[in-house]
């Protein structure tokens, strides 16, 4: 006997008016899916023969979504309809999850962002460990994603859901009610509560999420039904690949510099080298490090490497192949096309050598950058980080 399950994608386009977000209410992610994926499963789960959607809103949008392989059991008609009420009467509304109750109808921009963070906790208050998933939960109610890195000084409080390949940093309080999508880096002390972390997305230091949404740069603040664009990447961005190798006119300063600075680098009272083989773009580089002076007169030689080529002024620092593998495994495959740099994100938070404890989270966030924020912020202080004077060897 065949059975249809009728559902209606409401219209909630016109109180998108916060975050304008470029996909309908039903595509919105709850979880790690869509919310209209959690009634295809409900679909599965029901076993019917075919799911109906009236869709008054970007019905294209739903169309592709479906194609895209996000429903594969039984056949999807997307009808396209002028508005809700021309929808069929026995459709069930789509603004909540299978198991929740009925909802009120969202009348307002603060309403559906709201409707929207209440669909996360639901999700994550009944979320089953016997579900379908890759993900572990390592405490009750506390889900992490296949190569999930949390910092043992994080402090995690359930119930939350961190996504694969996200790195939780030091002294970070996530949760309750956190959703942290995949490929997020967290730096030290960020706090989220209530509150969703999209895919993709770097939090700088101190930064509070808390009834809010972060995506790339896009700041949501649901409390007060504000949206923020952040243009200061060191507090909230996307991340991002790495550089090509240096231009002509880097080698040539690198040059100079080299020259002008020998006698004073080699003259150095109580100077010490200590040299270590590195990886620079899956080649090696032995790189030779002094123990006195400021930076630029411990890391002169490291000049001479910029002249071929096998680093640039600005990269994460030097690693060596131990170092490296010691890295989430992200990481590794970024730092195995990336060059590294005489000065580095690290370098501008005090962390001049990679066997300090934070160093590897400000690389992180260096290596997984999206935009050339960090080469600017880094240029306007390389004559400062030149001259500073580390605490520890480097």
């Amino acid at each position: 006997m065949e059975t249809t399950l009728e559902l209606l994608a409401p219209d909630y386009g016109r109180f998108d008016t916060i975050w304008r977000h470029p996909l309908p209410f039903v595509l919105w992610p709850v979880g790690p899916k869509s919310l209209l994926a959690h009634w295809m499963d409900e679909a599965v789960r029901r076993n019917v023969t075919k799911v109906i959607i009236y869709a008054p809103d970007r019905p294209a949008e739903i169309r592709k979504h479906l194609e895209g392989g996000h429903y594969w059991s039984k056949p999807v008609e997307v009808v396209p309809v002028s508005s809700e009420s021309a929808s069929s009467p026995s459709a069930h509304r789509l603004d909540g999850l299978p198991s929740s109750p009925p909802q009120e109808l969202i009348v307002s921009a603060e309403g559906l962002l709201q409707r929207w963070l209440d669909l996360q906790a639901q999700w994550l208050e009944s979320r089953q460990s016997q579900d379908i998933s890759v993900d572990v939960e390592t405490v009750p109610n506390g889900w992490l994603g296949p190569g999930a890195i949390i910092h043992p000084k994080a402090e995690m409080r359930p119930p939350y859901w961190i996504g694969a390949r996200t790195i939780i940093g030091a002294k970070c309080r996530i949760g309750p009610m956190a959703v942290v999508h995949p490929g997020c880096l967290l730096d030290t002390r960020v706090e989220v509560e209530r509150a969703v972390i999209l895919p993709d997305t770097y939090l700088g230091q101190n930064t509070r999420v808390h009834e809010a949404v972060a995506q790339g740069n896009v700041f949501i603040d649901i409390k007060r039904a504000c949206r923020v664009d952040i243009h200061e990447s060191f507090i909230l961005s996307s991340r991002h690949l790495a550089q090509g190798k240096p231009s002509f006119l880097s080698r040539f300063v690198a040059a100079m510099l080299w020259l002008i600075l020998a006698p004073l680098a080699l003259l150095w009272p109580g100077q010490s080298w200590q040299r270590k083989d590195c990886l620079s773009a899956r080649e090696n580089i032995s790189l030779a490090t002094g123990s006195k002076g400021p930076l630029i007169i411990r890391r002169w030689p490291w000049l001479k490497t910029i002249v071929s080529g096998k680093l640039r002024w600005i990269g994460p620092l030097p690693r060596t192949e131990k170092q490296v593998e010691a890295l989430p495994e992200d990481l590794t495959q970024r730092l195995a096309e990336q060059l590294p740099g005489l000065f580095s994100w690290a370098d501008s938070h005090g962390c001049y050598s990679v066997d300090q404890e934070d160093e590897w989270i400000h690389t992180a966030f260096q290596l997984l950058h999206d935009d050339g924020s960090v080469n600017r912020l880094l240029r306007r202080k390389m004559v400062t980080l030149a001259l500073t004077v580390p605490r520890v060897h480097p």
